[in-house]
């Protein structure tokens, strides 16, 4: 708002002062209006406290008019609110009264009022009142101004000394110049790599200044670049940053100068760095293209002995000048002797010097041997096979120690099966035995009664013969007959033949099924029938297996297989008399074969005790068992295991606890 003049003026205040009028009643309004009006002020209405309160914040007027003097409204609180809110508190309250009322005007002086007026009053009146608070309210305004503008001149100057103190932290120089080249300021940095002070270098031409103190840069102040300060032997980088003004002009330039000779010189030596790992890295790549190399001939040819060549590599005796010629790597050319004496020997360290050193790599030889680490990697490398070749060495022993230890064990497992086998075949060829000779007993004393009533047939034809009488001849023979018993005799010879020919036959078949299944041993695959050497087995176990349970056969129609009967017999066997091992008292065992999807099937059940779950999936480890100790070495399953798998086919094992358990095994039939 324009200045305000010391005689107010209807005319002056036309444009702009504002009146705000609260009053509770129309007609007052509308008189009160009329008044304002007539003094040149402008016109806002308000019907009571919250409508004054949205007005005054809203047209912010130069003046509020309350009218107190109309009851029904708590005018005293409106005040007190338009003097709280931030947008309307600078507003001057005039208070409107009926009549002189002292304790009413404390009131409305403690709730914000600025002055009274009280009716009836004049247009003079209020005009003199009303320009004395706008008067007032301006000149608070004009001290309001002048006071922001005092504290922000301050906080400039506060701001414009922080960034000096800042400018003269850095390490960088700095120097602000004019359009016409002169220096205006510069910071702490300039002042001391120039030598002078603050006054000395302002208002100077800093192109003098440069030239002067040796830096031989672009005078045209429009390219920076990198210059070297022969006084300091120091490189510097200048840069020149032009300042615009509103018009586009260039209205001076800031120039900065910064020291960069660590990170030259950091630059150059990582150059060369660079330059030197770029070598190494070429060389690396070399060493482990050929490592690669050999890694890949050691994959194709099988062969460990395969190592890097390292020209660095000499005899201990030539570093160390040795010479104990017990070592064993004495004075032999292009020998490891940390792979023969040493930390990779592979065995016990050897010699009196490489007792001396607990790491080959901190002995004089291996450092001449890998100063270049090209060969050290392929040191390493020849290490690492040299362990790896003594190490297959030790596995290749390993191995065909347990193949012989296997072999030893499996042989034993044939001989205890055979051992228990050799048991329950003797006691079954001891049955037709025991009888057999029993009856050739009984049919030489046949023969002893028979010779003797063929001689008194002799004795009696011969008395004949010389004349004696035949009745009493022929009596005595029949007497003789009556004795021996012939007819009985004749009778049951031929009932002790025939059954010492059945005894001979179960021996001749029972012995034929032995030498069927102790075929364990032949390498040569063969064409059988696979129920056939089921029944074999059944027979060579049926010792073990008659007091026990009652076997169910179920063959089916299945075609001959390509085989090693015998390892299947094995097979079969150790089936059989696991199940029968399974059957506490007395039970059952079935054996099924049947042909599917070019596959043998055979299972073999028993209703038998069973195996617990947790033991089912280690049954065909080796020396696993669930029978007692000494009752089982744990081999059978395992054997048949592997007996199966060379077959190509598989086992398979299902067992309930207290129900049973199923061996089934499926084969392919293979053509040769």
């Amino acid at each position: 708002m324009a200045d305000i003049p010391d005689t107010l003026s209807p005319d002056h205040e036309k444009e702009t002062a504002r009146v705000l009028i609260v009053s509770g009643r129309t007609a007052n309004v509308a008189s009160l209006g009329d008044m304002v009006s007539e003094c040149g002020y402008s016109l806002v209405t308000a019907g009571n406290g919250t409508e004054a309160l949205e007005q005054a914040s809203e047209a912010a007027p130069d003046l509020i008019l309350l009218d107190i003097s109309i009851p029904g409204t708590d005018w005293i609180a409106a005040c007190k609110k338009l003097k709280q809110n931030a947008a309307t508190r600078n507003i001057p309250i005039l208070i409107i009264t009926a009549g002189i009322d002292k304790e009413l005007k404390i009131e409305c002086l403690q709730a914000g009022a600025s002055d009274f007026i009280e009716k009836p009053f004049y247009p003079a009146e209020f005009l003199a009142r009303a320009g004395n608070l706008i008067r007032l309210k301006e000149l608070e305004n004009v001290n309001s101004r002048n006071l922001f503008l005092a504290t922000t001149i301050r906080e400039i100057e506060k701001a414009k000394k922080e960034w000096v103190q800042a400018l003269d932290c850095i390490d960088d120089m700095v120097i602000l110049t004019d359009a016409s080249n002169a220096v205006r300021r510069c910071n702490k940095a300039s002042r001391e790599f120039f030598g002078e002070s603050y006054k000395m270098i302002v208002g100077r031409d800093w192109r003098e200044l440069f030239l002067r103190h040796g830096l031989d840069i672009d005078l045209s102040g429009t390219q920076g670049g990198e210059i070297f300060h022969q006084a300091t032997e120091k490189w510097f980088t200048v840069n020149f940053y032009p300042i615009m003004s509103s018009g586009g002009e260039t209205s001076g330039t800031v120039i900065s100068i910064r020291d960069f000779t660590a990170l030259k010189m950091i630059t150059e030596a990582l150059s060369i760095t660079n330059e030197a790992m770029d070598k190494e890295r070429g060389e690396l790549r070399f060493a482990l293209d050929e490592i690669s190399s050999l890694i890949q001939q050691v994959v194709n040819e099988k062969d460990s002995s395969i190592r890097f060549r390292n020209p660095n590599l000499q005899s201990c005796r030539e570093i160390t000048h040795c010479d104990k010629k017990e070592c064993p790597c004495y004075d032999k050319k292009e020998v490891r002797c940390w792979q023969v004496a040493g930390t990779y020997c592979g065995s016990k360290v050897q010699g009196s010097f490489a007792k001396k050193i607990e790491n080959c790599a901190e002995c004089s030889v291996f450092k001449f041997a890998t100063s270049d680490p090209i060969y050290k990697i392929g040191e390493y490398f020849n290490n690492m096979m040299h362990i790896l070749e003594t190490q297959n060495k030790e596995l290749e022993q390993a191995y065909s120690e347990l193949k012989t230890v296997q072999s030893q064990i499996l042989q034993q497992e044939k001989m205890a099966s055979i051992g228990q086998l050799a048991a329950g075949v003797a006691h079954e060829i001891n049955n037709p035995t025991g009888f057999i000779m029993s009856n050739l007993g009984s049919l030489q004393k046949y023969a002893a009664k028979l010779s003797e009533f063929v001689k008194a047939q002799s004795d009696a034809i011969a008395a004949l013969s010389a004349g004696d009488d035949s009745g009493n001849v022929l009596e005595q023979i029949e007497e003789h007959r009556r004795s021996l018993k012939v007819d009985y005799i004749t009778g049951d010879v031929g009932n002790l033949i025939k059954e010492s020919l059945d005894g001979a036959e179960r021996i001749k078949k029972i012995v034929q099924d032995l030498k069927n299944f102790s075929r364990i041993d032949e390498a040569e695959l063969k064409v059988a029938d696979i129920n056939a050497g089921l029944e074999s087995t059944i027979n060579i176990v049926w010792n073990e297996l008659k007091y026990k349970a009652t076997v169910k056969k179920e063959y089916g129609d299945i075609p001959m297989l390509l085989c090693n009967p015998g390892q299947l017999n094995q097979v079969f066997m150790n089936m059989l008399v696991n199940a029968a091992n399974a059957i506490e008292k007395q039970g059952e065992i079935t054996v099924k074969t049947w042909h599917k999807d070019d596959f043998i099937h055979i299972s073999i059940s028993d209703t038998g005790c069973g195996i617990p779950e947790d033991k089912l999936g280690r049954v065909f480890e080796p020396f696993f068992t669930t029978k007692e100790v000494g009752k089982g070495t744990g081999l059978g399953l395992s054997i048949a295991y592997d007996i199966v798998k060379k077959h190509k086919g598989q086992i398979k094992v299902d067992s309930e606890v207290g129900k049973g358990t199923t061996f089934s095994v499926e084969i392919p039939i293979q053509s040769k």
